[in-house]
């Protein structure tokens, strides 16, 4: 399953958090929508609760597209894999929404539930693979120098179902050529045609999931990823009949899980949250690609990643920092940074990248 799927469905935790507010807030939507979010709610063990959300405060929530192999499909889906994570930041004050794409492939010290070091060096998305939600928050934490207050999961399997629902979405195919995968993946028939298309659930999959094909590789992949998510919030935003958000509820009642507790009373705070849905920005972390003991990852240079830990932070209203604080295998960039350990707050390591499995502690520098 792509990073595209997973990707349709983060979004529908956007409408829970704060589009789908305005209207199920409506007394004759009010039980409908109440009894469909209540079966998404599930909290961190070992967190302390805070149900509470104020719309005057900046939200923020890792998004985590979660996919359950062949062999394991018809299980339970919060035991899958997420191959895809968007740290989102919301805030209320700047009326600016902030999506940060995180590359699976980034060579990471996974943390513990509890913010330790587990002194396993992996890809970050095997962050979920070890501990679910819990670790992978925990992880993302470390990486980005921020708390996380919220999270959403999301099963990718009602993608169809949910662009459907939402009427379809307008994407603009500037590749130049019709977008498919069926020669890679024949179940998947769909095509985009070049220029402006509204396309359905089906063919935004296509849209999504297609990277053979494109000359930036997964990179332009995840640019149209982010297109995809700024189409279906500018649609979702123009939705304002109570039957349209009845099909949406029903799909993600099933594929959701977050510890936002979505209620009567949390409806007008989620509500103020909606205008800053209306100006989005969007990055991207990469890094260059490089093999390791047999297996690829990505690794940023301390540059990249201390300028996307700035904007997460300026986003959110926090300082912003000369040094990074992070538990990402980085390279050494243009300028000199320093690199500190996020778990043992000692300098960064310096240390071979084919060492880096057996090497415990985070932030070492990975030669050029």
């Amino acid at each position: 399953m792509s990073i595209g799927k997973k990707i349709f469905l983060m979004l529908l935790a956007i409408v829970g958090l704060t589009v789908g507010a305005g209207v199920l807030y409506a007394t004759t939507v009010l039980n409908y929508s109440t009894d469909s979010f209540s079966k998404t709610f599930k909290s961190i063990e070992g967190q302390e609760e805070d149900h509470v959300i104020e719309a005057t405060e900046p939200l923020t929530v890792l998004l985590m597209g979660v996919d359950m192999d062949q062999a394991s499909r018809g299980g339970n889906w919060e035991e899958g894999r997420s191959d895809s994570m968007i740290l989102v930041t919301v805030n209320p004050k700047t009326q600016k929404t902030t999506m940060v794409s995180l590359t699976r492939d980034i060579m990471v010290e996974i943390a513990n539930a509890d913010g330790t070091s587990s002194g396993t060096v992996e890809k970050l998305n095997h962050s979920y693979s070890y501990g679910q939600a819990p670790m992978a928050i925990a992880t993302v934490e470390k990486m980005l120098d921020i708390n996380i207050n919220r999270y959403v999961e999301i099963n990718m399997d009602g993608l169809i179902e949910l662009v459907d629902a939402i009427g379809g979405i307008t994407v603009n195919n500037t590749l130049g050529f019709p977008i498919s995968i069926s020669e890679y993946e024949p179940a998947y028939t769909a095509v985009v045609e070049p220029g402006e298309q509204r396309v359905n659930g089906n063919q935004a999959l296509v849209y999504s999931r297609m990277r053979y094909d494109d000359p930036e590789g997964d990179i332009g992949r995840q640019r149209r990823q982010r297109e995809v998510i700024q189409a279906m919030v500018k649609k979702l935003l123009q939705l304002d009949g109570i039957t349209q958000y009845k099909p949406i509820l029903d799909a993600i009642s099933n594929n959701m899980r977050t510890n936002v507790s979505i209620t009567p009373a949390s409806f007008p705070a989620l509500l103020g949250y909606k205008d800053s849905l209306k100006t989005i920005e969007t990055h991207q972390l990469v890094g260059e690609g490089q093999m390791v003991d047999g297996l690829y990852y990505q690794i940023p240079t301390s540059e990249e990643l201390l300028e996307i830990q700035n904007i997460i932070k300026t986003s959110l209203g926090l300082p912003t920092s000369t040094e990074l604080r992070t538990n990402v295998r980085v390279s050494s960039g243009a300028t000199p940074i320093s690199v500190i350990n996020a778990y043992t707050e000692l300098p960064g390591i310096t240390s071979s990248l084919g060492e880096a499995d057996s090497t415990a502690g985070a932030g070492f520098d990975a030669p050029q």
